[in-house]
């Protein structure tokens, strides 16, 4: 299936999770009122915290994906006099499946990874691909305040959601070799780092350094981080987030310095959220871009449990300032049996012939200006 439906409907209705947590406190007072005799006992104090963080055995879990559907469309204005013009049709299915593994056998080291295989029967991957290691790293706590994590893992700065990763300076850390030390209680969190991103690294000059600062000044959530290697140049990052009036706001700004380049690249952003709606938009400036004058405009909406039934209905709206193209998209979701979610969309791609939106970032590869999507996609988690 092509990622019209999964990727814009699934960003459309799934913007934000929190999580809270709340401690419990016992009192002393009580503790001498009735002292009980003098005897000397064998028995070894249970260590609750070396049981909550200590596992014996190896916990798996795993993961599994299928996706199948029909999109079809014109891959130029639908001609009124001659429909088949242009028309074309796509059938797609795939799978993906993970699986999961994590061990603590001690209260200062975890040792944790994933491997994925996938298929794409339509594609000429009729048979499962081979396993591929998706992250595998070991967590180790020295001197019971830096907790460093060394291997293959994953790591996200930026803030961006309708533009992933475009301020992400770390982005491509899943991808190679990472040592990271952090200090939690040094402010609000320290991290420094060290990567392998590249296969001929034969020196420390060619290693990627890299350090992130967080702190909270007067409500406001401040990161200032900073990547530099040797032949990328210098990446810095200032990133704030701040709720207001039970908005989120969120600004990244990074700035690029090499020998032959100085840029910034900046994104603004708002997220709220009702009982059944989330409204989400971001604005993105790229100074890479030869003139300045690349800005880029997105917009999501959901709706849960739309008239009251069970379809939830997603809508997303990205316009190029620069050459005038865009998408927007109309979706609807609900879950017909158990695990199985289907989804019917339509995306319309408009602009100019090959402008930004209508081909480079068209996701339909089949770059369709105006098509259906129908789609049912399984996913179990156990």
């Amino acid at each position: 299936m092509t990622k019209v439906g999964r990727a814009r409907i699934v960003a459309i209705l799934v913007l934000a999770a929190s999580v809270s947590w709340a401690q419990e406190e016992e009192s002393l007072d009580d503790l001498f009122n009735d002292p009980v005799d003098d005897t000397v006992s064998e028995a070894t104090p249970t260590d609750h915290l070396a049981q909550f963080v200590t596992d014996d055995k190896i916990r798996f879990s795993g993961y599994f994906n299928a996706e199948g559907g029909v999109v079809a469309g014109w891959t130029s204005w639908p001609v009124v006099s001659d429909p088949s013009a242009g028309f074309d049709g796509t059938v797609g299915l795939t799978a993906t499946a993970n699986l999961y593994f994590d061990a603590r056998p001690d209260p200062d080291f975890r040792f944790y990874g994933y491997m994925t295989t996938s298929m794409n029967p339509l594609a000429g991957a009729a048979t499962w691909s081979g396993f591929s290691i998706g992250e595998l790293f070991i967590d180790y706590t020295w001197l019971g305040d830096v907790f460093i994590r060394m291997g293959k893992h994953d790591m996200a700065w930026g803030q961006a959601r309708l533009f992933e990763g475009v301020t992400d300076i770390m982005a491509d850390a899943v991808s190679g070799f990472s040592l990271r030390a952090s200090l939690p209680t040094l402010l609000s969190g320290v991290s420094v780092i060290g990567m392998i991103n590249r296969a001929d690294v034969t020196s420390y000059r060619q290693i990627c350094y890299a350090a992130k600062v967080d702190e909270v000044l007067f409500g406001t959530m401040l990161s200032l981080g900073a990547r530099y290697q040797l032949d990328e140049g210098l990446n810095a990052l200032v990133s704030v987030k701040r709720v207001l009036w039970s908005v989120d706001l969120l600004v990244d700004t990074v700035l690029h310095y090499d020998d032959e380049a100085f840029y910034p690249r900046v994104l603004a952003g708002f997220f709220r959220e009702w009982p059944d709606i989330k409204l989400y938009g971001e604005y993105y400036y790229n100074g890479e871009t030869e003139g300045g004058q690349d800005h880029t405009a997105g917009l999501a909406c959901g709706f849960n449990n739309i008239v009251g039934s069970q379809l939830d209905l997603g809508l997303q709206w990205i316009h190029a300032f620069i050459d005038g193209s865009g998408s927007a998209t109309a979706g609807v979701t609900w879950k017909p049996w158990k695990y199985i979610t289907a989804t019917v969309a339509v995306p319309v791609a408009y602009g100019p012939d090959g402008s930004r939106y209508v081909t480079t970032f068209n996701e339909d590869v089949a770059d369709r200006r105006l098509a259906l999507v129908f789609g049912l996609e399984m996913e179990v988690s156990f």
